[in-house]
């Protein structure tokens, strides 16, 4: 496994796709993701508020793709192209282009995970049995851990009309090696009828305990003791942070008002189940980085992804002010980095010079240009990047070909599935057509 290629507490501003692609593989433990819905809906923070500024849409059209990660699903992932085929048509190209979107994320969130690691997908029933079909091509069924129902408490108003109202959302939760996947037991505590029905002796010395038999022996199980109901998968004992009137009592002193924003508690628990103290926690859609901020509290080392700017604000708000958090001095000290550009994974042998690939590359591609496909002299060719190394590509000859003058200023900074996406835009053969 190698070690990160960036340091603890780093927050990025930029699409997340990018910067998975440029970590090292197998350097993370625990992955949280909290992604957009796909509910056709645009999210933003009340005027005002702490968050103030932060929107995102949750309308997914084939526009919001580039389409050449359908490319590059077909060719490598068939299982997964048969199931984006299958959305839209029983269900819409909106949500076809939506899975396509967290498909290609999610197969590089695999990548960066340790054989030790987990994954934890938070979703709802408007894409969630999609979602669980995907995660079982990508991650494969065999590694399926659970399916987490977490109460949010039921709505007083807006009674659905036609079905019953909703009251959870749910965490699909994946190991990369089951049985191999880090888990510490979580315990609840006993409800106070479970105590007065079971805990009901009392020895000399005032404690509660009851009886039990092992081994044909009699002990005694004292409450003060006992570490409460092991977690099972349904979670009601952490509210949400808002009602329809605003937020739940108590809650107020974590609220920044972001859209979306879940509870410290709810985190908690996951990080500390499925993690040990030191270990890299990630969150590529952070938002308000609600899992950052618990995996500092829990001990935990954490790097977070958002889109937007208001990500790094936020949290360095709420380590900067989060007295009651017992944080403050962590922002005070700088020691929360934010970082734009791509990372650069360091986890592959250092290359050589790139351009020293030239002849190799041109008996590999039998003298064709790996965009149009045309033959040309190996002086009319440039070495060219698969991905670009401004996205997190390598010197490496697997992230290498040769393409010609063309093709490569067609290509500039962009990957080379954009570049087959775009011929095919202007009418000139590609490799698909030509295989074809």
């Amino acid at each position: 496994m190698a070690e990160p290629n960036f340091t603890n507490r780093t927050l990025w501003t930029k699409d997340n796709l990018d910067i998975l692609r440029g970590m090292n593989s197998e350097c993370v433990d625990l992955i949280y993701l909290d992604p957009p819905f796909s509910k056709n809906k645009a999210y933003a923070a009340p005027i005002g508020s702490k968050a103030a500024g932060a929107w995102f849409k949750d309308t997914w059209t084939l526009s919001d793709l580039d389409m050449a990660w359908m490319g590059l699903i077909a060719d490598e992932h068939p299982a997964i192209a048969e199931l984006l085929h299958a959305a839209k048509l029983t269900h819409s190209k909106g949500m076809q282009s939506y899975l396509t979107a967290m498909a290609v994320r999610l197969i590089e969130m695999k990548r960066v995970l340790k054989p030790t690691g987990t994954i934890y997908l938070h979703c709802d029933p408007t894409a969630g049995h999609y979602l669980k079909a995907m995660m079982d091509a990508i991650f494969g069924e065999q590694n399926f851990v659970t399916e987490i129902a977490w109460y949010i408490g039921a709505r007083s108003g807006n009674i659905p009309r036609y079905k019953p109202g909703k009251a959870h959302e749910t965490i699909l939760v994946y190991a990369v090696k089951y049985g191999k996947h880090t888990y510490n037991v979580q315990y609840t505590p006993y409800s106070e009828s479970y105590k007065k029905n079971w805990f009901r002796h009392v020895d000399e010395d005032g404690r509660y305990y009851r009886t039990r038999t092992r081994k044909g022996k009699v002990i005694r199980q004292y409450l003060d003791v006992s570490p409460g109901v092991a977690l099972h998968d349904t979670w009601m004992d952490i509210s949400h942070l808002y009602t329809s009137s605003g937020w739940f009592p108590g809650k107020r002193v974590e609220m920044t008002e972001y859209p979306t924003q879940k509870p410290l508690a709810l985190l908690d628990r996951i990080i500390r189940a499925s993690s040990n103290e030191g270990d890299l926690v990630l969150d590529p859609f952070c938002g308000c980085a609600t899992a950052c901020v618990a995996a500092e509290l829990a001990g935990r080392k954490w790097v977070g992804i958002d889109i937007s700017p208001k990500a790094v604000e936020l949290v360095n708000k709420r380590l900067a002010h989060g007295a009651p958090l017992g944080m403050g001095s962590l922002f005070h000290n700088r020691l929360v980095t934010a970082r734009e550009d791509v990372p650069r994974r360091t986890d592959i042998e250092a290359p050589i010079d790139y351009r020293k690939h030239k002849h190799i590359l041109y008996g590999q591609q039998g003298g064709q240009c790996t965009g149009c496909r045309n033959w040309f002299y190996i002086q009319n060719f440039t070495v060219d990047h698969v991905v670009p190394r401004s996205r997190g590509g390598t010197d490496h000859i697997e992230n290498l070909q040769l393409l010609c003058a063309h093709c490569n200023s067609v290509k500039g900074d962009q990957t080379q599935e954009w570049l087959i996406a775009r011929l095919r835009e202007l009418g000139i053969a590609t490799r698909e057509a030509v295989t074809a």
